[in-house]
């Protein structure tokens, strides 16, 4: 396949978002690549048009399918066996366990249907999402870790998202070979570690940021290769450092004992948090051999535009926690070989994919769901192994190159070819989704937009009546039996054994708060994902950060960073 080289220039079109009103831009190389993209049936193209949604808005439709930790008790659909699932009992959809969904005792082509020319694509579809089984959760080879989602070789691990090729992982996300880890984010090859994130190669730490091959520190941030190391930034290959300065053993090995101590942790945790906030001093844009990169957290990466968080990528523009892509836009958790993605969420190992979403080792995939393994098709959902089949109906090569181009021409009378499912369509509430994380709205906007909710206020939350020692050398074991309660909430939660023990092993307080605001703590003390227009504190030059103007942070450009940096 040849590939066309993306350059991004200043030619552009301004637009206004069909669903915020804001004005948004297009640019000449995003034309470039919508006609690059658009399928072709017997040598002629159907073209896609820009988009009438700004890059966040169509960001927010891919999140609004996107359920990472909303779990329940179900039953299963075809065993009536109680599974665990990301669909609450409540959804008018059908569910079946992992093994069954995976099996061949059931036909997802049973449930194909003729195209009806006389009513909309999306009615269409959405009748199908009713009939055909969904999978209860997204994940393979879980050993021991009936609570995770999206996940793929654990092994004991409780309430995690995003991970892979793990072992004693709890309530984490975008894990990737590491073990005995608890609420951390982003980290690979890594043990023994608690709160930290952005970081790579640690063992034993505590709430370091952006600081990798590291041990035995705590309250760290943006510095390598350090050791026994307290209350430090911006640092490398230091040993025995606290508070930016040198240290005895003796009053590290004090300080570390006292973080045993809840109400010392805490205190701690605050003043990390101001560290942060007015001491540390903080890259205009964390790249790391990116080349022509806009955006933020870029690993080896050139020319990714716009873009957060994506490693081993090359000219792509709005791609969100991705990776090994090529030639993509708007791209949200795609991964492995990807190439000529437009609009899709999670296909990983996909080609050549319009509006797709969790679909794996696809290509030449329109507006399908759930479909694996399998190459041209349109409207399915749940197929695996499959090619040249429309809404689940199985038809010749050349019947599907007829057909769909017709499709695609009533669909755009329509007004629905060219942009991601709508929210409505989510077989998902907004308020289960990781939507509601980026994209924060009340129950009143969300109805007011057609959007699903999620109610929960009939749960009852039961006080906690047990006292939590302030030390964990004192918590009893007996704890895993108690239920309890969190302070900022209400929302009763449990400390599970394994999870005692890490804590214990690695010296820090039981949680005072559930793990949903847990995980809320730690993306508030990252950047949104925007850019927007800054100077550097040091020389003044202009920079495109993630940090506002009106944030107190002090943030370097790149080569301020790398002469302060010791």
């Amino acid at each position: 396949m040849s590939v066309i080289t993306i350059r991004f220039t200043n030619t552009m079109e301004q637009k206004n978002c069909t669903s915020c009103g804001l004005n948004f831009t297009i640019y000449d190389e995003d034309l470039k690549f919508y006609e690059k993209v658009s399928p072709q049936f017997n040598g002629q193209k159907c073209l896609l048009p820009s988009p009438t949604l700004c890059p966040d808005c169509r960001q927010q439709r891919r999140l609004s399918w996107r359920n990472e930790r909303s779990l329940y008790k179900r039953t299963c659909d075809f065993t009536k066996k109680n599974i665990i699932s990301m669909y609450s009992p409540d959804k008018p959809v059908k569910v079946y366990s992992n093994d069954i969904w995976w099996s061949d005792k059931w036909d997802p082509m049973e449930y194909g249907r003729d195209f009806d020319f006389f009513r909309p694509f999306f009615e269409q579809f959405a009748e199908l999402q009713k009939e055909v089984p969904r999978i209860a959760l997204f994940q393979k080879n879980a050993e021991n870790s009936e609570y995770v989602n999206h996940c793929d070789d654990l092994k004991n691990c409780y309430l995690t998202v995003d991970t892979g090729f793990s072992e004693d992982v709890f309530y984490s996300k975008w894990i990737i070979k590491c073990r005995d880890l608890a609420d951390t984010f982003q980290m690979e090859d890594a043990e023994l570690c608690y709160e930290t994130q952005y970081s790579v190669g640690n063992f034993n730490c505590i709430y370091t940021f952006l600081s990798d091959y590291s041990n035995d520190c705590v309250f760290l941030f943006s510095s390598d290769h350090c050791s026994n190391c307290i209350f430090s930034h911006n640092i490398n290959h230091k040993k025995y450092y606290i508070f930016n300065k040198p240290a005895s053993e003796q009053v590290y090995l004090e300080m570390r004992n006292n973080m045993k101590s809840y109400k010392k942790f805490e205190k701690y945790r605050s003043r990390f948090i101001d560290m942060l906030n007015t001491k540390a001093i903080h890259r205009a844009n964390t790249f790391i051999r990116a080349e022509d990169c806009t955006g933020e957290y870029m690993y080896n990466c050139k020319n990714i535009k716009d873009s957060f968080d994506v490693i081993e990528s090359q000219d792509c523009r709005y791609c969100y926690d991705a990776g090994h892509m090529k030639d993509c836009y708007d791209a949200y958790e795609n991964a492995f070989n990807c190439e000529l993605q437009y609009d899709c969420h999670a296909c990983n190992r996909g080609v050549s994919t319009l509006f797709c979403h969790v679909s794996y080792d696809v290509n030449n995939m329109i507006y399908s769901d759930s479909c694996h393994n399998s190459s041209d098709l349109f409207g399915c959902i749940g197929l695996r192994h499959k090619k040249y089949c429309i809404l689940n109906k199985q038809y010749t090569k050349e019947q599907y190159e007829e057909l769909v181009p017709k499709i695609i021409e009533h669909m755009r009378r329509t007004g629905e070819w060219g942009e991601f499912f709508p929210v409505k369509l989510s077989p998902f509430a907004y308020n289960e989704t990781v939507a509601m994380e980026y994209y924060p709205i009340t129950k009143e906007q969300a109805l007011s937009k057609e959007f699903k909710w999620f109610d929960n206020d009939s749960k009852n939350y039961f006080p906690q009546t047990y006292q939590i020692p302030d030390n964990i050398d004192d918590v009893p074991d007996s704890i895993s039996n108690e239920v309890l309660s969190c302070i900022n909430c209400q929302n009763n939660y449990r400390i599970i054994a394994p999870e005692l023990k890490l804590y214990k092993k690695i010296g820090v307080p039981i949680p005072r708060k559930c793990p949903d605001c847990r995980h809320l703590d730690r993306m508030a003390l990252s950047t949104p994902r925007k850019l927007f227009d800054n100077n550097c504190k040091n020389c003044g030059k202009k920079i495109r950060t993630s940090f506002s103007p009106d944030r107190p942070d002090i943030v370097y450009c790149e080569d301020c960073y790398r002469q302060y940096t010791y």
